[in-house]
Parts: structure tokens; C-alpha cells; sequence
């Protein structure tokens, strides 16, 4: 936990003596008194410090240790100074292969001592020279009356950096795909779209279709949550976004088609009167679980080889009838979980909280989504660019299951700067520094595999929270926050290991106040670094993208390209009560002389001919510009393509303005012969070819 931190202006920030109590507590601290708010005596602050000391001299190894490219030269162990003769240690690998072996303590090197409650302890290297497989490992230590276990984590240093010979010069598209619609789309863009939305991408040259997170969601009441960023788990799909018509049970099924041909049906009415610019979720959440319940209705009506499959499948993924009878417990209890009886509570679910009916369901839609999934991989097209979100819903199922591994009084959020003055408070809780380790990291490597998986680049939100996440006590706002240490090193050795196994690319976002340790620790490990256009208008001209740089535009939580570029998204923040009348005029000038600044530095670059350029014509340069540097990756977002003007996302609003709803204006089939969307594409191909081309021809 860091007691001050440097704000966004480079000022020293100190926390408040309170906001340190409450994180303390929210952390485990036993701290005595009424309540850290109300004040702990510095007598109950030293005592939760000495039993924290104690507990930590008393542990004999670390929970998880870091063999860098399978090389565990030694490892750090806490003994009483008394302690005499040899450790026993017994290494088991991943593949069940065990050694025993002892290393006398006369080999090991003095670091640290240090008396605890009378008794002197010493901090030893002890020497293993080990040359271990890569891969998840448990060391276990034994001496002196001790024993204790940890995770080694034996992974390569650099992250999956792509095939020898593989393009260098990557570009592709952005789009939710919430927001995708076909001639064949029932209420919201489903896999089939995203299909068809790769191949595409590949006909065209590109590489990636990046998206956001395909993560379960609450799309009912009382939970109902749409963000994509709060999801209810981060290591299960959302079946919103299943192909219906691909399901072999709804074709089976004359109650599945009948529900198919329903829900068309109302569709097809729906679409006569114009296609609804937001997507309902509540009503499309009920209409594809009509069709749904029907298909898992007809596979569990009797046996089948699908539903043996089905049964296969849940073996190889045990959690996912514990995830099935969270999600069947929400919907018959109708509360977070926080106030349910006190056995489903903590964990503990019987037949009538969770009937097996709908249990089946859940299991059902899982298996169906993760199979067309895997069936899309299969069938080729561009990658997938997935993200993984910071943090999930309070009331969801890995908060529930998983509580070591959370502090749930807290949130996570960020301090004030310049367009938060109040800082933020993102609403979901951060993980518990100390209770990933002790579980051996076991969700953490479960929620990035399971995205790995199906990604040609795996997108770390936040990445910084791989390093330290500020966190909010319970009951105060950002101003109070405080900053949360995490083991950077082991992070990011689950990372790389993950990325190899998977072959996926690590894409971190590092935007916004990011300390130069972070960035130096992303370059070291090979993990990609993000670079936004629309932050790097400076006086001196473009700063251009790195070569390890995902380079945009903008994101999915900035304006539009036409938006900014009119000044419309300053007009909608004053709107909305963010910005006052003063702020919105500043705002305005310094656009104004942002816009001056990029026409200039695209003259000067040779991409515009003129200052009296069109926006248009100012969007093709900027692209070009973008297309021309040595970015390992281009993403452009479809939307500007067409000079949409409205923001899929304001940060900071709520009611205000529709986030994470509102459907592209343009369809599938009108993106591919709009001449202004298939023509930037083109040309987008053909310059990151061509940089491609003469970053091999030195």
C-alpha cells in the first residue's frame, strides 16, 4: 500500500490518515475500535503491524515465486536463527513428475534478520539450481518443524511476439458487437456477424477485428447491467451473442423453431418500421432465452451424443455447474448475492434456490457459445483482439465463488486530473493483493486463458493494475483513495506464460498517468504498449506511434473522430452538467487550437496538401499517417469510417446519455459497398503493406 502518490500535475499527493485505516481493514488488517472511520488507536495500528510482521516472518517461503525461462536458482526462506541442518523439498511439475531433494541450510546466503516477538529470524537464499519446464509447479519446504507450499511459476520472459516471418506491419477494425447488425441479425450482432465481419476484414488484407468484451453479463432486472466492463464473470461468455440459427437443437426442436421463427417474426415487423437505434436488452435477453430453453429443453429430454459432449465438455471445465447454479440462484432469489440465506451465502446451494431446469441452461449456453467460438476460430479469418476488463459486478458469480480473492468493501476507480476533477469511482472491487497469491493465482490464470484461448491479442485493461490499482475505501469518494501494491513480476510471468502457451499477443492499456516503471516492465516482457492519435497532438508537430504501439485514433471511451473534430462531444459534456459554461469555452480553444496543430503537422508531413482541408480529407491523412510509422498494429474504428458524430461510451455519465447500447448506423452489408468505408480500408492495407515491406528492406 503506498501512502502518497503523484497526481496527473506531478504534485506529491499524501493519503489521509483515515482512508489508510479503512483500506488497511478492507485488506484484513484486524484494527480495533469502532470502525477505521471513526478513528483506530495507534495502539490497534501497532498491533495489527506486529502480527502481520509475525505472520509474514513465520511463513517459510513466498506463495508464488518466478522462475524466469524455467531457471529456479534459489529462493528466499524465513527460519528462526536456531534453525539448523537441511530443508527437505519436493518440487511437483505441472505433468504430475515429482523430485525430492534437500539442500543443506549451510548453503544458504544470509539476506536480512530480524527479531519477532523475541525471536531472532533470518531471510535466506537458499540455492536450488533447478531447470524446470515451463508451466505452474508446487514447491514444497520442510524443515526446522515447518512446512509450507507455493506456486512457481516457470515462464518465458517475453510474451508470444508472432510466427518468424509473419507480417510486422499488423492493421484491423474496431466495432462492439453489440452494436453490429445484418439482414439475418435478430436484436443484437451474434457470432455469425462477427464472422462475417472477419472474413471480410481478411479479403481485405487485414489482420484482427478487435471488440469489446464478450464476458456474461446481468441483461435483467433487478441486476441489469449492460457495460461490458462490469461483467458477472470474466471467465464466461455472454449468450446474447449466440448464433441461433446455428444451433443443431433449434433446428431439432419444433418448440426451439417455433421460438426461432417467433422471435424473426417480431424482428422482421420491428425492422418494417426502421431498425431501433438502441439495443433493448431486457427484451432480446427474453426473446433468445425463449429459443435457448427450448434447445437445452430438447437435448436433456434424453440421451444423445450432443448431450455427451455437452457432459464432456463440463468435465473439462469444472466450474462451470457452479457457474450454472449462481446464475439459476439469482434468478429464483431475485437479490444480490450479498443478501441471500446465509448457506447459498457463503457458497452453498440447494435444488430449490437453484432448480436443476435452469441449471441446464446455463450449462447449455456455455457450451454452445464456447463451441461457436472455436468453430469460428477454426474457419479462419482475421483474429479476434479480446479484451480483459479491470473488474466484475459486485454481485456476480467471481466475486461470489471467489471472495479470497476480492476486497468486496472497496471499489477500484482512479484519483482526480484535469477531466475528473472528482476522480473516478468505477464501481467494482479490486482483487485482493495477498488472496490471489495464497490461491495460487488460480483465478487470475483461469480469466486470461479462457480469453487467450480464442485471441490473436489479448487487450489488459488498466494494465497498471498489474502494478498497483487505487482503490476507494468503502464509503468515500476518489479524493480519499489509496493506492494498492501488486507482485508486477508474477503478473506478468502468468501473462507470458499464458501468451505462449496460447499464441496470442499481450496488448496492455496503458493510457492516462502511467508510471515509467510500468511501461519499462511492458517492454521488457514484450507486451504491447496502446498509443491514441487524439493524445498526441503536441506543438512540435505528431508524435508518431512506437514500434511495439496498437495505434488509434481514439477508443471506445473517446468522441468519434467528426465529434471531436465539430467540438460536438465539449457541446454534450455542457449539456450534461459536466463541464461548466467557462470549462466548455476552454475546452473549445484549446480544440480549436489542437485542430490547427494536426492540419499543420499533416502538411508538414506531406499527407495534406492544404490547411484548408476537409475533415474528411484531414481523417485520410491522419489514417495515413497512422498506416505510414512502424506501429506493430493499426485499428481503425469502423464508425469514423462514415463520420459517425455520436460516442458509444461517455465516462462519467449514467442516465445521461445511452453507453454500451446504441446500434452503428451503417449495417454490415452497407459497410461493404460504401465506397468511403471499403475505399480508407483499401488504402489503409495497402500502406501498412508497404510499411511492412520496408521495414524488412533495410
Amino acid at each position: 500500500m503506498q501512502a502518497s502518490y503523484r497526481n496527473a500535475a506531478g504534485t506529491r499527493v499524501r493519503a489521509s490518515r483515515e482512508a489508510l485505516l479503512a483500506v488497511l481493514e478492507a485488506l484484513g488488517a484486524p484494527l480495533s475500535g469502532p470502525s477505521p472511520h471513526e478513528g483506530s488507536s495507534d495502539g490497534s495500528v501497532s498491533e495489527a503491524l506486529r502480527l502481520r510482521r509475525r505472520q509474514l516472518w513465520e511463513r517459510p517461503i513466498e506463495p508464488a515465486v518466478v522462475a524466469w525461462d524455467g531457471q529456479l536458482r534459489a529462493i528466499e526462506v524465513r527460519l528462526p536463527c536456531t534453525a539448523s541442518g537441511a530443508l527437505s523439498c519436493r518440487l511437483e511439475l505441472e505433468g504430475g513428475e515429482a523430485e525430492t531433494f534437500t539442500v543443506p541450510l549451510e548453503c544458504a546466503t544470509l539476506r536480512r534478520a530480524e527479531a519477532v516477538d523475541g525471536v531472532d529470524h533470518a531471510a535466506l537464499d537458499l540455492p536450488l539450481r533447478r531447470q524446470v519446464p515451463l508451466g505452474y509447479h508446487r514447491l514444497t519446504v520442510e524443515g526446522d518443524g515447518r512446512r509450507a507450499e507455493g506456486l512457481v511459476i516457470s515462464a518465458p520472459r517475453r510474451a508470444y511476439r508472432g510466427e518468424p516471418g509473419g507480417p510486422s506491419r499488423l492493421w484491423g477494425v474496431f466495432a462492439p458487437l453489440y452494436a453490429l447488425h445484418s439482414a439475418t441479425s435478430l436484436d443484437i450482432g451474434d457470432l455469425r456477424d462477427l464472422q462475417g465481419l472477419r472474413e471480410w476484414v481478411t479479403g481485405l488484407g487485414g489482420h484482427t477485428v478487435a471488440t469489446l468484451p464478450l464476458l456474461a453479463t446481468f441483461l435483467e432486472e433487478p441486476f441489469f447491467e449492460p457495460s461490458p466492463y462490469s461483467p458477472v464473470s470474466r471467465r464466461f461468455w455472454n449468450e446474447s451473442y449466440v448464433d441461433l440459427a446455428a444451433v443443431p437443437e433449434v433446428a431439432a426442436s419444433p418448440e426451439a423453431r417455433e421460438a426461432l421463427a417467433a422471435v424473426t417474426a417480431e424482428q422482421h415487423a420491428a425492422a418494417d418500421g426502421g431498425r431501433a437505434s438502441l439495443v433493448d436488452y431486457p427484451r432480446l435477453a427474453a426473446a433468445r432465452r425463449r429459443v435457448l430453453e427450448a434447445a437445452a429443453g430438447a437435448l436433456f429430454a434424453g440421451g444423445s451424443a450432443r448431450r455427451d459432449e455437452l457432459e464432456r465438455y463440463a468435465a473439462a471445465h469444472p466450474d462451470l455447474d457452479d457457474y450454472a447454479g449462481f446464475r439459476a440462484a439469482c434468478e429464483t432469489l431475485h437479490a444480490p448475492w450479498q443478501e441471500w440465506p446465509a448457506g447459498a451465502r457463503a457458497g452453498c446451494l440447494d435444488d430449490r434456490q437453484a432448480p436443476e431446469s435452469v441449471r441446464n441452461y446455463h450449462r447449455y449456453v456455455q457450451w454452445i457459445l464456447a463451441g461457436q467460438l472455436e468453430a469460428s476460430r477454426a474457419a479462419g479469418g482475421a483474429g479476434l483482439l479480446l479484451d480483459l476488463p479491470l473488474g466484475v459486478h459486485p454481485a456476480g458469480y467471481d466475486v461470489w465463488r471467489h471472495r479470497e480473492a476480492f476486497l468486496p468493501r472497496a471499489t477500484t476507480g482512479a484519483p482526480p486530473d484535469l477531466f475528473n476533477p472528482k476522480g473516478q469511482d468505477w464501481g467494482t472491487p479490486p482483487l485482493h493483493p495477498e488472496g490471489i497469491r495464497t490461491s495460487g493465482y488460480a483465478y487470475q490464470i483461469a480469466c486470461i486463458r479462457h480469453l487467450m484461448t480464442h485471441s490473436l491479442v489479448l487487450r489488459i485493461d488498466h494494465v497498471m493494475g498489474m502494478h498497483r490499482i487505487f482503490v476507494l475505501p468503502p464509503g468515500r469518494d476518489a479524493r480519499d483513495g489509496v493506492y494498492v501494491r501488486y507482485r508486477g513480476e508474477e503478473n506478468y510471468a502468468i501473462l507470458c506464460l499464458e501468451s505462449v502457451r496460447a499464441r496470442a499477443l499481450a496488448l496492455g492499456e496503458d493510457l492516462g498517468t502511467v508510471p515509467g516503471y510500468v511501461r519499462r516492465a511492458m517492454a521488457a516482457h514484450g507486451v504491447h504498449c496502446s498509443y491514441v492519435a487524439m493524445f498526441e497532438v503536441t506543438p512540435k508537430g505528431l508524435t508518431p506511434p512506437p514500434p511495439d504501439a496498437f495505434a488509434s485514433i481514439n477508443t471506445h471511451d473517446m468522441a468519434p473522430y467528426a465529434s471531436f473534430w465539430r467540438g460536438l462531444d465539449i457541446e454534450e459534456r455542457r449539456g450534461f452538467g459536466r463541464l461548466t459554461e467557462e470549462q466548455a469555452r476552454h475546452e473549445a480553444a484549446e480544440r480549436e487550437e489542437l485542430r490547427r496543430r494536426l492540419v499543420a503537422a499533416l502538411v508538414a508531413e506531406g499527407l495534406l496538401r492544404s490547411e484548408q482541408a476537409s475533415e474528411e480529407e484531414i481523417l485520410d491523412a491522419w489514417l495515413a499517417f497512422l498506416a505510414c510509422s512502424d506501429a506493430r498494429a493499426v485499428i481503425v474504428s469502423l464508425e469514423d469510417l462514415w463520420l459517425e458524430t455520436a460516442s458509444q461510451n461517455i465516462p462519467g455519465t449514467v442516465t445521461e446519455h445511452p453507453n454500451w447500447r446504441r446500434r452503428t448506423a451503417v449495417s454490415l452489408e452497407d459497410m461493404r459497398s460504401r465506397p468511403e468505408v471499403v475505399g480508407r480500408l483499401r488504402t489503409l492495407g495497402a500502406l501498412r503493406a508497404r510499411a511492412g515491406r520496408e521495414a524488412a528492406c533495410p
